[in-house]
């Protein structure tokens, strides 16, 4: 008797033990979906949208084998990331440093035409050189506002001195900005869909909160998007979200925004909608987006059928804009069970060759 009491008493504890683990684990993939840095708008909405399924498959299923097959995926998609964020943050830190040099040449020209100002401009230079030798990035962009206001002042006095040297100068500085506003465009601009990214629709969320008048929001995501990629290759995939973005972008009206806001999910900004004039551009969205999908790949033609979910909210006075999103989101994921209830397999391809 006291030898079962015992067995039931150690039973207990690896339950509970268990319990533990579950717990954790769960925690830790929300902690790392929740609180990864944003390094880029899209790679983390992509990453995170990753880490969710990962979580979701496992809270549906907390099966040893679906922990196993997480456990394998997390890595993968940590390791993915790291390797991206690292090439981006290097990408940005050598065309900072590039603009840089550029400038600190531009100064440099300018000086070995200015015997008055040589010195004065030779020392700008080589605070720009310097400052180009730094690591911290909040360092830097602090030493360049405080040479670009010495920069200004000293043109503003060679300007009596030389006329040709400051249209010299006013050259260079041109060039300097559209250096600038180019890097800006493609910085707001999905690569891939030519539509705007998750930075810029972010950035006009912003806009619109601040403006406090009506706005409503739509997410839309392509259904059976991951079998495509799986059956018929990136490539494929790639074709088919740059079909459905134009689809989207064609209702858009000229104070619309939308963009691409993550792997095959996009957003809608509707100023001046209310939560029933949304529902009805999103069934036209809708009824734009399904349909036949028809793709020109290596294999032959494929034809897919397709169709859409969509998460609708509007924005209430004082809401933020994260719990704004999760309403649409919500609503979104709420769309996407519905529509398997009523239909299994809305992704159906034929073929030709």
């Amino acid at each position: 008797m006291i030898s079962l009491q015992k067995y039931l008493n150690q039973f207990d504890g690896q339950n509970q033990l268990l319990a533990e683990l579950d717990a954790s684990y769960r925690s830790a993939l929300e902690g790392i979906e929740q609180d990864s840095p944003t390094v880029s708008a899209q790679l983390i909405a992509d990453f995170r949208r990753q880490i969710r399924e990962i979580r979701i498959q496992f809270e549906q299923r907390p099966a040893a084998e679906v922990l196993k097959e997480s456990r394998k995926k997390l890595r993968q998609e940590l390791h993915t990331f790291g390797t991206q964020a690292d090439k981006i943050l290097t990408e940005k830190d050598k065309q900072f440093r590039e603009i840089l040099r550029s400038f600190a040449e531009a100064a440099t020209t300018l000086a070995k035409q200015s015997t008055v100002h040589n010195r004065r401009l030779t020392g700008f230079t080589h605070n720009l050189d310097e400052l180009i030798k730094l690591q911290d990035l909040t360092e830097i962009r602090k030493g360049v506002a405080k040479e670009v206001a010495e920069l200004k002042q000293a043109v503003a006095e060679i300007h009596e001195d030389s006329q040709q040297s400051v249209g010299r100068l006013h050259a260079e500085l041109r060039q300097f900005q559209e250096k600038l506003a180019r890097s800006e465009a493609i910085a707001r601009t999905d690569t891939l869909t030519g539509l705007a990214n998750r930075r810029a629709g972010e950035q006009a969320l912003r806009l619109a909160v601040s403006a406090g008048k009506p706005f409503s929001i739509v997410l839309v995501d392509l259904n059976g998007f991951k079998g495509i990629n799986d059956r018929w290759g990136h490539p494929a995939g790639d074709a088919v979200l740059m079909q459905f973005a134009k689809r989207i972008a064609s209702l858009v009206r000229s104070g619309d925004l939308v963009c691409r806001w993550g792997g095959d999910e996009f957003m809608v900004l509707l100023p001046g909608c209310t939560m029933h004039q949304a529902m009805l551009r999103s069934q036209e969205v809708s009824r734009a987006c399904e349909g036949e999908y028809r793709l020109s790949l290596a294999g032959g033609n494929v034809t897919l059928l397709l169709r859409a979910a969509l998460g609708v909210a509007a924005w209430s006075s004082g809401e933020p804009i994260e719990a704004l999103i999760q309403r649409a989101d919500d609503a979104l994921y709420q769309g996407k069970g519905k529509a398997r209830l009523q239909k299994k397999g809305d992704l159906v391809g034929t073929s030709s060759v």
